[in-house]
C-alpha cells in the first residue's frame, strides 16, 4: 500500500495560486470542500498486485436482462478479458450476481454480512448508505484527491457518512427537472431562460419562484384545458434547498426546518400553484401522474416536473410533433438544487484483503471515463465523470438527444445530503403529510406544518 498525495502541501499551493490570480480572474468558483477533502489527512491507498488469480463477486439489483444488468455484465466481461490478457495467472475475475429489487438486495446483503457470506463489492441505493456504512471501506483509499475532485461534485450527495467517503455514485439514474415546451411557452409570450444561462450565472434572477408562477399563469387557459405547469407531487426536500435551508441536520437526528419559516413558505408556494390556476390539483383525478405526461405530449401543459429518465421519450414526441423543448432546474427562491437518485457502489470491509484489493482495482477501472460512457450508453444514467461526455459513446447519444447532456450538466447544483438511519422513513412521512396542501384545501399552512412536524419528530425518534 502507498499513501495518497493529499491536502497538506496541495492546499497551500492551490490557495497560493488562487490568491496570486485573484485580481485578474475574480472569485474562485471551486471552493475546497473541507468535509470531503480534509486538510492534512492521509489515507493508505489500496493497491492490487496479486501473486495468484483472485475471484470476486459483485451484487447488483435488477436482473441480467435489465439495462443496469446488461451494462454491468458487459463491463465485467471486458475487465475480465483485459485481466486475463494483461495478468495471466495473476488475474482478477469478477462475477456479477443479480438480486432483483433494491429492497431484496438490501435484505440479502444485511443477512449475508452477519453470516460473512456477503460479496466484497456491491451496488446499493443512495438512500441505503446508513444501513451499510459501518461495514464499508473509505473510498478515499481507492481514489486520490485529484480523481475525486475531477468527478461531478453534484453527484456526491450521498457519498459521505460519518466522515467517511462510503459510496461511489456510479449509477446515478435520474434527477428531477423541469421539461418545458419552449414552442408553446413562446407562443404565449413567455421567454424562458436556458440551462446554459443558468449554469453560467446561477446568482441571476431570471428563474425564480415568482417568475416561474408568472410564466405558468401566462400559458394557462383553463377553458381549453391548458395549464402552464404539471406535477404529480410536491418536493419538500427541494423547496428547502431552494431557499438555502434543509429539512434535517447532517445526521437526521434533528429537524432543521422548525427553526424558521422556510418550510411554511415552501408549502405556500406549492399550494399557490393550484390556487392561482398554474396547475391542476394532483388530487383531482386518479392516475394524474400518467395523464399529465400524455397531456404534455398533446401540448396541453407548458412545463412538467419529471425525471431525467423521461427525456428520451419526451424528446421523441417533441420531434414527431414539431415543437422544441428546454430542460431547466426547478426554479429557486435563493438557490438552485438538483437531486440525485439511483445507486452507487460500496466495498465491504469484512472480506480477505486480497479480495478488497481486487475490488478496489475493479472500481478504479469502472471509473475510467471510457467505461463510465459505456455504462451510460447502456443504461441512460447520468455520467459520474464529466470527461465521459467526450467519449464517442456519449457524444453519439447526446447528439441524438442533447437534453440528456443538459440534465447531466445541471447536476452541478447537487448538494451534500443529510445522512442518517431515519432519513428514508422521515422523507416518506414528510412527503405524505405535505400533500395536505391539496387534499385538505381548507387546512391552514400553519396546521399542516404542525402535523408534519409532529409526525417527522416521532419518526426521527423511532428510527434512532
Amino acid at each position: 500500500m502507498k499513501k495518497s498525495k493529499r491536502f497538506g502541501v496541495m492546499l497551500v499551493v492551490v490557495l497560493a495560486i488562487v490568491m496570486a490570480l485573484g485580481a485578474c480572474t475574480g472569485p474562485a468558483d471551486n471552493v475546497v470542500d473541507g468535509e470531503l477533502y480534509p486538510e492534512g489527512t492521509n489515507w493508505e491507498m489500496i493497491t492490487s498486485k496479486p501473486s495468484e488469480p483472485v475471484n470476486i463477486t459483485m451484487w447488483i439489483p435488477n436482473s441480467a436482462t435489465s439495462t443496469m444488468g446488461v451494462g454491468v455484465q458487459t463491463l465485467a466481461d471486458l475487465f475480465n478479458q483485459e485481466q486475463a490478457t494483461n495478468n495471466p495467472g495473476k488475474n482478477i475475475t469478477v462475477t456479477v450476481e443479480y438480486q432483483g429489487k433494491s429492497s431484496t438486495l438490501n435484505e440479502k446483503l444485511q443477512a449475508s454480512i452477519l453470516s460473512g457470506n456477503n460479496p466484497v463489492i456491491s451496488a446499493i441505493g443512495v438512500s441505503s448508505v446508513p444501513l451499510f456504512a459501518s461495514k464499508t471501506i473509505d473510498l478515499r483509499r481507492v481514489f486520490t484527491y485529484e480523481e475525486l475532485q475531477a468527478q461531478n461534485q453534484g453527484l456526491l450527495q450521498y457519498s459521505l457518512y460519518n466522515g467517511a467517503f462510503v459510496l461511489n455514485p456510479y449509477f446515478p439514474s435520474a434527477s428531477n427537472i423541469i421539461v418545458a415546451n419552449k414552442t408553446l411557452m413562446s407562443s404565449k409570450g413567455v421567454t424562458l431562460p436556458t440551462a446554459a444561462d443558468i449554469i453560467k450565472q446561477p446568482k441571476g434572477d431570471d428563474w425564480t419562484w415568482d417568475k416561474f408562477i408568472a410564466a405558468a399563469k401566462k400559458v394557462t387557459d383553463t377553458e381549453k384545458g391548458i395549464y402552464g405547469f404539471a406535477s404529480n407531487s410536491l418536493d419538500p426536500i427541494g423547496m428547502m434547498y431552494q431557499q438555502g435551508g434543509s429539512l434535517y441536520n447532517k445526521t437526521v437526528t434533528e429537524l432543521a426546518f422548525t427553526k424558521d419559516d422556510k418550510f411554511a413558505k415552501g408549502l405556500e408556494f406549492w399550494r399557490s400553484l393550484v390556487t392561482e390556476n398554474c396547475m391542476l390539483n394532483p388530487n383531482s383525478r386518479s392516475n394524474h401522474g400518467t395523464i399529465i405526461v400524455s397531456e404534455f405530449y398533446e401540448q396541453k401543459v407548458g412545463m412538467i416536473y419529471t425525471t431525467s429518465s423521461n427525456i428520451v421519450n419526451l424528446s421523441k414526441q417533441a420531434k414527431e410533433n414539431n415543437y422544441e423543448l428546454e430542460v431547466l432546474p426547478f426554479p429557486k427562491k435563493t438557490d438552485y438544487f438538483t437531486n440525485q437518485g439511483g445507486s452507487g457502489i460500496v466495498i465491504l470491509n469484512n472480506k480477505p484483503q486480497k479480495e478488497i484489493d481486487a475490488a478496489a482495482e475493479f472500481l478504479r477501472w469502472l471509473n475510467k471515463p471510457s467505461n463510465i460512457a459505456k455504462m451510460c450508453k447502456a443504461s441512460g444514467y447520468l455520467p459520474l465523470h464529466p470527461a465521459a461526455m467526450n467519449e464517442p459513446e456519449l457524444v453519439e447519444i447526446y447528439k441524438e438527444t442533447p437534453l440528456l447532456k443538459t440534465a447531466a450538466e445541471l447536476m452541478i447544483f447537487g448538494v451534500k445530503s443529510p445522512q442518517g438511519k431515519a432519513k428514508v422513513a422521515c422523507d416518506s412521512e414528510i412527503n405524505k403529510y405535505c400533500k395536505y396542501i391539496w387534499s385538505e384545501p381548507n387546512m391552514s399552512i400553519e396546521e399542516i406544518v404542525k402535523k408534519v412536524t409532529e409526525r417527522a419528530q416521532y419518526t426521527i425518534e423511532a428510527n434512532q
